[in-house]
């Protein structure tokens, strides 16, 4: 069973206050606390939310989905409809791997993990998807100690 109350206490402040949206695949297959809405994956996609969801929960919804709406929905999600995306997927199912989360933009993430320990928790954020490199920073551009010093 995957608790999903500590799933949110995981995730940031702005997460866990913000607005909820648990997308399943048939309807009322998963209990959610009072203040989380439920909707099912083909309601979504037939009237996706005009702006977008602070955070979106899909546990165990890719499992029941072909992969090629899996896709387009992880995509529409990343894309366009969520902030954050929280993906809790069974390890048993061999349709879904790593690199087809990673080749989409989801990271794994073992911390969420103590909430369902046969789930593999993924996730992708507009707030941290990229990771700021070593090299962009003042030391390396418009520095001024080094104006004159060098001809590139």
């Amino acid at each position: 069973m995957i608790d999903i109350d500590v799933l949110r206490r995981n995730l940031p402040r702005r997460l866990r206050e913000g607005r909820t949206l648990l997308l399943v695949a048939a309807p009322e297959t998963t209990d959610s606390p009072p203040d989380v809405e439920q909707e099912t994956v083909a309601a979504f996609l037939e009237h996706p939310p005009e702006p977008r969801v602070p955070l979106v929960l899909l546990p165990d919804t890719l499992s029941a989905l072909d992969v090629t709406t899996g896709q387009q929905l992880l995509g529409g999600l990343r894309d366009r409809w969520a902030d954050e995306v929280l993906i809790l997927h069974r390890l048993d199912d061999q349709r879904w791997d790593l690199n087809d989360f990673l080749a989409l933009g989801f990271r794994r993430d073992p911390e969420a993990e103590a909430a369902a320990p046969d789930h593999a928790v993924y996730r992708t954020s507009l707030y941290d998807y990229k990771l700021t490199p070593d090299w962009l920073n003042a030391r390396f551009w418009a520095n001024p100690e080094m104006w004159d010093k060098a001809r590139w």
